[in-house]
């Protein structure tokens, strides 16, 4: 399998994810082939400070050890998973930026190995992309379950918007959603260290001088 029938894979269900960067009409880029035309899930997407640009959303993974009910790359399931190396995918967003296939990247993985594992393999990724492929364009990353306060930080260093998907309001309404994640330990604690960090460090150690902008998101609607 090569690296557009993996992206193709992983991206495919990828608009059950919300990223928090809303989709506008626009006409899709015409400057690829037709089969990267249909490997390259991107939409045109309006950034928080009004600028149009056309996003990726893709996982590096869709392999993961956690059984959430709501979820289409839960474990329970039964499909094909696919998995990029970091710098296998910096590699590829690069080369459609640099195309104009894509201007930003919105990247998220399923849970394998621990979240802190996953997190450390999202955050080389990103550190691949600003530092060897010197990209300067948008980046949101998620936060995986049971990340680490220096995890939060750096990928605050790196990424222009840092997502934590809380998903329920409460421990007990997160349980009949995602039995196995922990609502205070690992989905609510990382996203107070956002603005614990914000409070307590100056902008300009950050991606571009600036805060990364914060999004979370609740299941509405699901039931097992």
């Amino acid at each position: 399998m090569d690296s557009l029938d993996t992206l193709k894979l992983l991206s495919s269900q990828m608009t059950f994810e919300p990223d928090g960067e809303p989709r506008i009409n626009s006409d899709t880029p015409t400057c690829f082939s037709p089969k990267e035309r249909d490997h390259a899930f991107t939409h045109p997407a309006q950034l928080p400070n009004g600028q149009k640009i056309v996003l990726l959303k893709t996982l590096l993974s869709s392999a993961c050890e956690r059984d959430c009910f709501y979820c289409p790359f839960r474990a329970g399931r039964d499909f094909r998973r696919a998995t990029f190396k970091p710098d296998e995918f910096a590699s590829l967003f690069s080369k459609m930026n640099r195309g104009g296939m894509a201007e930003g990247v919105f990247l998220s993985s399923g849970v394998a190995g621990g979240g802190v594992r996953t997190q450390d393999k999202l955050l080389d990724t990103a550190d691949i992309l600003r530092k060897k492929y010197l990209f300067k364009g948008y980046l949101h990353l998620k936060m995986m379950p049971g990340s680490e306060k220096d995890q939060v930080y750096r990928a605050m260093q790196l990424a222009d918007r840092v997502s934590v998907n809380l998903e329920a309001p409460s421990t007990e309404r997160l349980a009949k959603l995602a039995p196995h994640k922990i609502f205070i330990e690992e989905l609510l604690r990382p996203l107070r260290w956002v603005e614990e960090i914000r409070r307590s460090v100056p902008a300009y150690k950050f991606w571009n001088g600036r805060y990364p902008s914060t999004v979370t998101q609740f299941v509405a609607g699901g039931i097992r």
